[in-house]
């Protein structure tokens, strides 16, 4: 997976720096492996509530961060890191429980339908030849996204994706 120095740069080229009021931004993970990008965005949101004093259990994060894994064991292992990293920061367990339930989803980004655009999607999408999808979900994947023809590796179709759940600007 992405190792934590591009992770970083990443984070910082996107703007999601902790001088900035983090909680108003939405980020999406569309492929969140291990995690790295998800909790260190979320390192950095806890640091920017922090810098602001604002109050940890009022806040409203509901569409602060949002991420997407299909595989199950890769969901479960973040899953719970973000947990104890919510809780070891200083939410209430119940608080870091509901967080991580909203923000976390097990399944196929490609799939996945979302209630609003987002700020900053950020991530390392999955790198699979055409070849390894099976052919039903080939087909579905090739109504649903243009960029998906020829011999287009799985990568293609997340960037487009991620594109239009980008907001305007």
């Amino acid at each position: 997976y992405t190792k934590l120095e591009v992770v970083n740069f990443v984070l910082d080229l996107a703007g999601y720096t902790i001088e900035r009021p983090l909680q108003q931004l939405s980020l999406l993970e569309p492929s969140f492996g291990s995690g790295r990008f998800l909790l260190a965005a979320t390192e950095r949101l806890i640091s920017s509530l922090k810098t602001q004093r604002v109050d940890l259990e009022e806040i409203d994060l509901k569409y602060a961060i949002r991420g997407v894994e299909l595989s199950r064991e890769s969901y479960e292992f973040t899953k719970r890191e973000m947990f104890l990293l919510l809780l070891n920061s200083g939410f209430t367990q119940i608080r870091a429980e509901e967080m991580v339930e909203r923000w976390l989803i097990c399944g196929d980004y490609l799939l996945t339908d979302f209630e609003k655009e987002f700020d900053v999607i950020v991530g390392n999408p999955p790198y699979l030849r055409q070849e390894s999808i099976p052919a039903e979900l080939l087909a579905e994947y090739r109504t649903r996204f243009s960029t998906m023809y020829d011999r287009a590796d799985l990568y293609v179709p997340f960037i487009e994706k991620s594109l239009g759940l980008l907001k305007k600007g």
